[in-house]
């Protein structure tokens, strides 16, 4: 692991658990030596990563709302997203989730809500999502390149074993398979009770980017024409699909 990794590192120690960590704290949770864990955290701080507080105390920085603004305004999937998201909750009356993957991480980047009203969900914008759990995790993996899958299956087969997609590797690849052939996932309950939700994949020029998911409450869900509502989503995530596999 290079120094940079390393020192870019320190930045996942700060939670919602955990918001405040001194020097020392940071130093010996990587068991760094003290002078250069005191350096990262010098770097990280004039570079605006972290920022000090009393007591010699570090909070993440002002940098990090600054990007995090900038992703909103300038990542070519929420621009082109939006518009389309805003369209399907004028349609459906429901929320709608843009969830990116990235490496092993799949995060909710944007959320359009009815009248900005927005539903009680616990894995919101920037909170990783289980990845075996939910349709909006799931039909990202189904749509994997099958080398991936086989080392995300060989490194997390416990997790796959709990979320019910097989014990070993031929059963979770028939389970997923199937998902990729249906083009959608349905899923109720299974991080919020009481939320079901329906997802449909999002690809930029053939690889799997993200997915688009339209939450609601499970009580309603008997209510709509649910086939007609899953192909509203389809119909969305592709139009976001092909757009963004445009040459810019």
């Amino acid at each position: 692991m290079s120094s940079l990794t390393k020192m870019l590192a320190i930045l996942d120690l700060f939670t919602e658990e955990k918001p405040i960590w001194t020097a020392e704290e940071i130093t010996n949770e990587f068991d760094f030596s003290v002078p250069t864990g005191y350096r990262y955290v010098k770097e990280l701080s004039t570079a605006g990563l972290l920022a000090r507080v009393k007591g010699g105390s570090y909070v993440i920085g002002p940098k990090i709302i600054k990007l995090d603004r900038q992703v909103r305004i300038s990542d070519p999937i929420i621009k082109i997203g939006q518009p389309i998201m805003e369209n399907l909750v004028n349609l459906t009356g429901c929320e709608v989730l843009l969830s990116n993957v990235f490496n092993e991480e799949i995060l909710v980047v944007h959320t359009e809500a009815p009248d900005n009203k927005q539903m009680n969900i616990s894995y919101s914008r920037g909170i990783p999502h289980p990845l075996f759990k939910s349709s909006t995790s799931k039909i990202i993996v189904a749509n994997l390149q099958r080398n991936d899958l086989i080392k995300l299956f060989e490194s997390r087969r416990e997790e796959v074993a709990e979320a019910g997609l097989g014990m070993d590797w031929e059963e979770f690849k028939k389970a997923i398979s199937k998902i990729r052939r249906d083009g959608y996932c349905i899923s109720h309950g299974e991080l919020d009770a009481g939320l079901s939700a329906i997802a449909a994949p999002i690809f930029s020029n053939n690889q799997i980017k993200g997915s688009l998911s339209l939450v609601l409450p499970t009580a309603r869900f008997s209510v709509f024409n649910t086939d007609k509502l899953t192909e509203i989503v389809k119909e969305a995530a592709n139009l976001i699909s092909n757009l963004i596999s445009e040459p810019l």
